[in-house]
Parts: structure tokens; sequence; C-alpha cells
């Protein structure tokens, strides 16, 4: 990673939370809605009921990013997470905004690329407290030739981070190099101005996105809770140093996983891999190796978001 990180970057990466300056307000929430129908097959479908609303959220997801389920199931799906987005819900919103930030460039792809609505998504979301869509949306601004909007989301992601993790003392793994890359290209005036661009959003922005982040999903029964087995720490021969040219040094990747009583994924998608698609199939190495805690209490598919770092061939795990 380049080690040149900018002016007040070390002061920022501590101490300035911000939202990039085209985040839209988030939408006035009206009347709650209750979770939509799910669209798993049978029997699955039966048991999402009993689950945590926002589980049952992750599994609607799940329906509408996993080829194995019909178009129309998939399309349906997608309607049902628009209609949550309009009332709020940040984890549809970074959904949505992760599926219109690549459109075709996914494996199929059933909406559009669009960038108007994949920051407008992906923006409220952060505004609500979703690290990921704070992450999502520096790379989309840096895809997108917005250097100093990219720095302003990795450096509000670099402060939760520490917020978060107070004994880790800096980022590691893919935001650094997210940070190093959008800092190269700023220019001297951006780099000028950034700390009070950071600090202004703050101010406006931060009591709603710490209200986001101090809210969690409803704990799931005793007898349906999800434990991630270690997996092994052994790299395959076929990810040796050298065997997949174009793949970044770094990379992140969130993925929903449906686990069945047993401990199994009988389904499973990526939501968004950073910093492109290229590496979607070196990142499929997590999925060989996950294992979860049978629960024979709990009859129904168990959602699992996993987000996952992939640095120098080596995997981590946070925020789950």
């Amino acid at each position: 990673m380049r080690a040149r990180w900018g002016v007040g970057l070390l002061g920022l990466l501590l101490g300035a939370a911000c939202v990039a300056q085209t985040a839209l307000p988030a939408q006035p929430t009206s009347a709650p809605v209750s979770p939509p129908r799910m669209l798993l097959p049978k029997p699955a479908a039966r048991s999402v009921s009993a689950m945590a609303q926002d589980h049952a959220y992750a599994l609607l997801a799940l329906t509408a990013l996993s080829a194995k389920h019909p178009k129309p199931e998939r399309l349906a799906a997608i309607g049902a997470l628009t209609r949550l987005a309009q009332h709020g819900n940040a984890f549809a919103e970074y959904v949505l905004g992760s599926l219109y930030m690549w459109g075709p460039q996914r494996p199929h792809a059933l909406l559009p690329y669009n960038a108007a609505l994949a920051n407008e998504y992906l923006a409220n979301a952060a505004i609500r407290g979703s690290l990921f869509a704070m992450q999502a949306l520096a790379q989309f601004e840096l895809l997108n030739h917005h250097p100093l909007q990219a720095m302003i989301w990795a450096q509000t992601l670099a402060y939760y981070h520490h917020r978060l993790r107070p004994a880790q003392k800096r980022a590691v793994g893919y935001l650094p190099e997210l940070i190093a890359h959008a800092q190269e290209q700023l220019t001297t005036a951006q780099e000028a101005k950034l700390l009070s661009d950071v600090n202004g959003v703050l101010v406006r922005y931060g009591p709603r996105i710490e209200a986001g982040l101090r809210r969690r999903w409803p704990a799931p029964s005793a007898d349906c809770l999800t434990r991630r087995i270690a997996p092994q720490g052994t790299v395959p021969d076929f990810f040796r140093p050298g065997r997949w040219k174009h793949v970044p040094r770094a990379a992140s990747l969130v993925m929903v996983y449906a686990v069945d009583p047993a401990g199994r994924i009988v389904d499973h998608a990526i939501i968004n891999v950073l910093p492109n698609w290229h590496v979607r199939d070196q990142m499929r190495y997590a999925l060989a190796i996950m294992r979860f805690n049978p629960a024979p209490g709990c009859h129904g598919l168990r959602p699992v978001i996993q987000p996952m770092h992939y640095i120098d061939h080596r995997y981590s795990m946070h925020w789950h």
C-alpha cells in the first residue's frame, strides 16, 4: 500500500466522520411497513414468518440476489425491498444501492446500472448508520472520478471503525487501500478543504449515523442462534501468488447465507464485492470453508450476513 496518506489523514482516521455531499436527506417515514411475504422455495417459506423481522429482510434480499430463484420471484423481492427502502429500511437501501451500483456487471443481474439511484440508496443507508453502505459509496464515488466524495466516505468509515474497535489502532485490509487510491487522486485544493468538509458533514449527520449504529437486529431465540465455526487457515494451492491476474491486493465482500438447522449453507449470494466483480471467484473460496453451528431446535432457515476482507491471500472477517 502506498505510504502517502495526505494532509490531516491521521487526524481524520481518529477524530472525524462525515457523509458525502451528494447524500440525499433521508426520506420521511410514514406508517411502518410489515415484513413482506417471503419468496423462498417451500418448505423454507413456511418457516420465515416465525423469524425476527430484520432477519426476514435478509432472507428476502437473498431471494432477490440468488439465481437459484425464478426470475418472477426475484423481481417481486426487489419490489418488496424498494417498498422497504421507501420506509427508511437501511438494509434494503444498501442492497438496492449495491444492485444499481453494478448493474449488468453483476452476474445474473436484473437491474440496470443507475448512478443516481445507486448514490441515493447508498447515501441514505449510510446516513442511517450502515457501515457497508459507507464503504460501497466510497468505492462508487472513486469509480465515478469523485475522489473528494470518496475520501469523505472512506474517512467516515475509518472513524466509526475506530469508534467500534478502539483497541485496533488503525484500519486494516481493504479500507487503507481504498483511502490510498482516493488520496492519490485528490487535487491540492481538495486536500485543503477535506478536513472542513468532513467536520461540517459530521455536525449535520453524525447523530443520525450514531443512532443507526446503536440499532441492532432483534436477537433470535436461543434455539436459532447462529455462530460461525472458524474456518481453517489453510489456503489451497490455487491461491498462490501469481495464479490470478488482475486481482487487486485487497478486496471486501459482503455475503448473505441461508443456513439450515444442520448448519449447512443451502443458499448464498454476494450483496456487494469491492473494488470490482473481477474478484468474486477468488472470494468464493470463503464459501467452501465456511461452517456454522447446528441448531436442531430451530425449524427454519437462519440468515447470516457475513462481511469479509481479503488482503495478500488472507481472509479476515469483521462486523459480524
